[in-house]
């Protein structure tokens, strides 16, 4: 009965954590709608450079990988155009990249609130998450429009596309709630997040299929998350066929996993904040 209570007790917190989440649904919306404004406020073009700094990207490694180098996808990954290719690839990769990136100093950022007794902290690397979806699914509706217009179709197993980015906002949340409070305690966790991502992008097959990855360093693709979410999206939009269901199921579990540990660990870190802060 002790070890049952002990493995339930962090569960339990978890719960209790998530339902005060829900209730602050509203404070929420409101700091999204917030995030997005102060990001391009006085901007004369406001949101629409969310469509333009995927597109800079995509253009430059695209003349660098494809031109340069001479990088063609293979016609087993379901295109043979390599901006097609790379667009599929990258696009969850900058949703999870910018996600991470701007909730490691979220809280830091907002000392002001965090310091409030009342104010639930949690919802501040929540805010930054869902405003990353606001960008991701303008930049999805742009990638749909081009499949539309190089593939001339796509299949119904776009609909499973919504389960990739589910779990990867699972994945990424319980992440950024782990940064996000290190950083209060340690401020160079934001610094060493960039070289992390750093090499976590190139160990990524975006640019290519897992399969061209050395063979000695390939259990490094297969452990990786982000690698299969990556390859679920080019499954689900190019290839147009059934993602291995063995695969999913455990990046659902993995996902769910990290969302739960980052939430506990966030659970008993922020209690903290106001003396570190």
């Amino acid at each position: 009965m002790r070890l049952a209570s002990k493995l339930l007790t962090p569960w339990l917190i978890l719960s209790n954590f998530l339902q005060k989440i829900y209730t602050q649904r509203s404070l929420i919306r409101n700091f999204v709608v917030r995030d997005l404004k102060a990001r391009y406020i006085g901007s004369f073009m406001g949101l629409f450079w969310s469509v333009i700094h995927p597109i800079v990207l995509l253009v430059s490694y695209t003349f660098v990988f494809s031109y340069i180098m001479g990088q063609k996808p293979r016609p087993e990954t379901g295109t043979t155009s390599f901006p097609l290719f790379l667009f599929c690839s990258i696009l969850p990769w900058l949703f999870f990249q910018e996600a991470l990136q701007r909730s490691s100093t979220v809280i830091i950022e907002n000392a002001n609130l965090v310091t409030k007794t009342l104010f639930p902290s949690e919802i501040l690397p929540l805010a930054v998450l869902l405003a990353a979806v606001v960008n991701h699914l303008i930049g999805f509706a742009i990638l749909l429009c081009i499949i539309f217009f190089v593939i001339g179709k796509v299949s119904l197993f776009i609909l499973l596309v919504p389960v990739y980015l589910l779990l990867l906002m699972l994945f990424t949340l319980g992440i950024s709630w782990c940064v996000s409070s290190l950083n209060v305690f340690v401020r160079d966790i934001s610094q060493v997040l960039t070289v992390i991502l750093t090499f976590w992008f190139w160990f990524t097959p975006i640019f290519y299929t897992w399969d061209r990855f050395p063979k000695k360093l390939l259990f490094l693709v297969k452990l990786n998350p982000m690698a299969h979410v990556v390859m679920g999206y080019r499954d689900c939009l190019l290839r147009r066929q059934m993602p291995n269901l063995r695969i999913l199921s455990v990046l659902a579990a993995v996902s769910l996993v990290i969302f739960a540990a980052g939430g506990f660990f966030f659970r008993k870190t922020k209690r903290e904040f106001v003396d570190v802060l």
